[in-house]
């Protein structure tokens, strides 16, 4: 597997290919949907999620090209679980999202029972929700903070047909303060010992695809340390397997993983070049399906903690002990 560089564009040609694939450490590319010759096939989301020793909150903004849906939910390991979801019918991309994420901008959407602004700035994303839900009013008021200048990892990666593209960037160690209200029910998220995400993507994907994906943030005694491991697609290119350390990017290789039978059971994970040694023990298996219409998605999110040694660029070893994170299996068709 090659690890190409990228370099700064925009995504497709006039034609709707991809112009190039590979991975960068900054969302350099330029996202230009007005040239995809496949609409009704193009999805795009932005997906955070907020995580302590407690619990873990999910927003997604997310379009299927004619439909949008707007989500919020919040579910401690344990499997208690509190939801808001509006979907939308919004032909054509109409929820506004962003296209890079590094772009600052205002997502917002305000309807009967739903208030909406995420403001992306620089080193900032804040978040002000409010919707009424099964639960009760619904009420978040959260900020996601980090160097202006933090590093991820952006990924433009094939699948078998020339249209088809995953355009991707993940930022971990992301700080967040705030809180997340569901009736009477508080999350109270605390600054260094709470940690975001995002996981920003546009695509025309496959119908039937699937991918893993394992994603976490950790405060160690001399910064912040966090990882992003997965496939997803060809990657030939470019994986998206990479360890942040103080909002530095360290790109890794081609990451395995072996469980048992099932998903609570032991995971363990090495790295090609073994700068990515990890076991990991489950403690939680947030499964979720989707079954409407031609829409048939299940993922098995798996939290638990990680324990190991990571080696840096520079050869520095970081020992990981007990580090709360993710991983996940999905199977898709939609």
């Amino acid at each position: 597997m090659e690890n190409k560089p990228l370099l700064p564009s925009v995504l497709l040609s006039d034609g709707g290919i991809p112009l190039q694939f590979g991975y960068s450490k900054k969302p350099i590319i330029q996202n230009n949907p007005e040239n995809i010759k496949h609409p009704f096939r193009y999805k795009e989301w932005d997906f955070y999620q907020v995580s302590d020793k407690d619990w873990t909150l999910q927003i997604t903004f997310g379009h299927v090209s004619y439909a949008g849906a707007i989500n919020a939910a919040l579910f401690n390991y344990s499997g208690e679980r509190y939801e808001a979801t509006l979907p939308l019918v919004l032909p054509m991309r109409k929820l506004g999202l962003a296209p890079s994420a590094g772009t600052s901008c205002h997502l917002q959407k305000h309807t009967k029972n739903l208030k909406i602004d995420i403001i992306v700035s620089e080193g900032k994303r804040a978040f002000d929700i409010a919707a009424k839900t099964k639960h009760g009013d619904c009420e978040i008021k959260l900020t996601l903070s980090y160097p202006a200048d933090a590093e991820g990892i952006l990924v433009v990666t094939p699948f078998g047909k020339p249209y088809e593209f995953y355009h991707n960037y993940k930022q971990s160690c992301m700080q967040a303060e705030g809180y997340a209200k569901f009736g009477d029910v508080k999350a109270v998220f605390e600054k260094d010992k709470s940690f975001g995400l995002i996981d920003w993507g546009r695509g025309i994907l496959p119908f039937s695809h699937k991918w893993w994906w394992g994603n976490g943030s950790h405060k160690l005694e001399d910064g912040y340390f966090g990882f992003n491991i997965g496939v997803f697609g060809n990657t030939e290119f470019a994986s998206e397997n990479a360890v942040f350390y103080n909002h530095r990017t360290h790109k890794l290789g081609r990451i395995t993983y072996t469980r048992g039978e099932n998903y609570t059971d032991p995971w363990y994970f090495t790295s090609d070049d073994k700068r990515f040694e990890m076991a990991f023990t489950p403690i939680f298996d947030n499964y979720t399906t989707i079954k409407l219409l031609w829409v048939n998605n299940a993922c098995h999110q798996v939290f638990g903690y990680f324990n190991g040694k990571v080696v840096l660029d520079d050869g520095k070893t970081l020992v990981i002990k007990d580090m709360l994170a993710f991983v996940e299996e999905a199977n898709n068709n939609w």
